[in-house]
């Protein structure tokens, strides 16, 4: 018997745009990112459905406790917008860095975290690809952030694992150099890191904003690094 035709409703649309522009997501990322009021088990049906359908294509990373469902762009992507097509996504290696990524993004979102700033809109990788230019870096993420006072603004997000040293660090921040006007946070893995890149941007004289991941997570406000100024501060100060 033929299947019904699935019915995209416009969070479906996000869904997808979600999965595609951050290469990978889980389920719970993704309900995070596009529908934090809902109940993960419900978004995680509807996903199921999508990747049915070919809008997404699911598959199993097996980990210490278990295994988990991530989502990509399907087959059927391209139909929602010709973007989708040939979609990028990370090798095996950096799974595990793009799962951090879709994390970092979605304590990004979380209301209040960034104090009086609002995110506005958000780009992953796959989107930052399609729109570079050579020789410029391509980051993690690039959010887009507005003030009450109507200032505005944006980051060139990078997540770092602590897995790379500091001279990998220091030709990264060089491309930054390079590339005027570019404002870098840096979420990385712990305090005394933070402050190790924030002093290593400001050396180069990069403009750089660097936190580390339980700050991220856990702080009302989250409180940052700032190369330029050489203090730590608020985000929305």
């Amino acid at each position: 018997m033929t299947q019904p035709a699935t019915v995209l409703m416009p969070r479906d649309h996000e869904l997808v745009r979600c999965a595609w522009s951050l290469g990978w997501a889980t389920s719970a990322v993704l309900t995070e990112v596009v529908a934090p009021q809902t109940a993960v088990r419900f978004v995680t049906r509807r996903l199921r459905k999508l990747t049915a359908a070919g809008y997404l294509r699911r598959r199993r990373v097996i980990g210490g406790s278990g295994h988990l469902w991530l989502y990509g762009a399907g087959r059927n992507a391209p139909t929602l917008d010709p973007g989708y097509r040939d979609a990028w996504r990370p090798s095996d290696a950096q799974v595990l860095h793009t799962l951090a990524v879709g994390e970092t993004l979605a304590a990004l979102l979380t209301p209040g975290r960034l104090g009086a700033l609002a995110v506005t809109s958000w780009r992953g990788e796959a989107a930052l690809r399609t729109w570079h230019r050579p020789g410029e870096p391509v980051a993690d993420l690039h959010v887009e952030w507005s003030a009450p006072g109507g200032e505005v603004g944006g980051w060139y997000v990078e997540v770092d694992r602590g897995n790379e040293a500091r001279n990998a660090w220091r030709r990264k921040l060089v491309r930054y150099v390079h590339t005027r006007g570019r404002v870098m946070l840096v979420v990385t893995t712990s305090d005394a890191r933070a402050r190790n890149l924030a002093l290593l941007a400001r050396e180069l004289g990069v403009p750089a904003l660097t936190t580390d991941t339980a700050a991220l997570r856990i702080d009302a406000v989250l409180r940052v690094y700032d190369s330029i100024k050489g203090v730590r501060r608020a985000v929305d100060e």
